[in-house]
C-alpha cells in the first residue's frame, strides 16, 4: 500500500513539473494600438525638405498595430524572440502656402530581443524585453513622391504571459521603439505599443 501511495505522489509531481515546464519553440501573433512620440512639427521639417516650406501640420499620434513573434524560451526565466511588426500608419493634414497637403506617416520593423521572466505561478510570468530592432519609416505626401528611411533601434518591453494547459498562450504588454525614421527626412521618434498576443508552443 505504502509503494502504491509513493508511486500515485511520484506520478502526481511529474505532472505538476511538467505543467510547469513552458519551454521550447513558441509562435504568435499580436495586434493592438500604437502611439507615435512625433508632433506636427517633425512633420512639418520633412515636409519643406520635399519642397514644401512654411507648413503647419496636424498629426494623429495613434492607430493599429500588428505583428507576429516566434521564440525560444530556453528556460523558464529566459528567452530570444525574433519578430516583425507594423508600427503604425499616422495620418497628417497640412496647410501651405502652395496649397493643402495630406499623407501618412508609416513604419514597419524587425527585432531580435532577450526576454526575462519571473514566474508568479507554473502558468503565470511577468516579463521584460529588451534587444535591437531595425525599422523602416515612409513619410507620403499627396504634393510630392515622398521620403522613406532605414535605421537601427533599440527597444524595450515589460508585460504578463499566461501559459494555457495545452499548447496555447498570451500575453499582454507595451513596447518601446526608439529612433524610429529620420528628421528632416520623414521625421523621427520613439512609437509606443500595447499589444495582446495569442500563440502555440511547439
Amino acid at each position: 500500500m505504502k509503494k502504491i501511495s509513493l508511486a500515485v505522489a511520484v506520478f502526481i509531481l511529474s505532472c505538476g513539473a511538467a505543467r510547469a515546464d513552458n519551454t521550447g519553440w513558441y509562435a504568435g501573433i499580436n495586434a493592438g494600438a500604437s502611439r507615435t512620440g512625433m508632433s506636427g512639427s517633425d512633420i512639418n521639417g520633412a515636409l519643406a525638405n520635399q519642397g514644401v516650406p512654411g507648413a503647419s501640420t496636424k498629426l494623429h499620434t495613434t492607430d493599429k498595430t500588428v505583428g507576429f513573434e516566434i521564440g525560444n524560451r530556453m528556460s523558464n526565466n529566459f528567452a530570444v524572440e525574433g519578430g516583425f511588426v507594423s508600427l503604425g500608419q499616422f495620418k497628417y493634414e497640412a496647410t501651405s502656402p502652395s496649397g493643402p497637403v495630406n499623407g501618412k506617416y508609416k513604419a514597419h520593423a524587425v527585432s531580435l530581443s532577450a526576454l526575462g521572466f519571473i514566474p508568479f505561478t507554473p502558468n503565470l510570468s511577468f516579463y521584460g524585453k529588451g534587444g535591437f530592432q531595425y525599422n523602416t519609416a515612409d513619410l507620403s505626401a499627396s504634393t510630392k513622391t515622398g521620403n522613406s528611411e532605414s535605421r537601427t533601434g533599440w527597444l524595450a518591453g515589460i508585460g504578463l504571459r499566461y501559459d494555457f494547459e495545452g499548447s496555447l498562450y498570451t500575453r499582454v504588454g507595451w513596447e518601446h521603439y526608439a529612433k524610429v525614421g529620420q528628421n528632416g527626412s520623414t521625421g523621427g521618434g520613439a512609437i509606443d505599443l500595447f499589444q495582446v498576443a495569442l500563440g502555440m508552443r511547439f
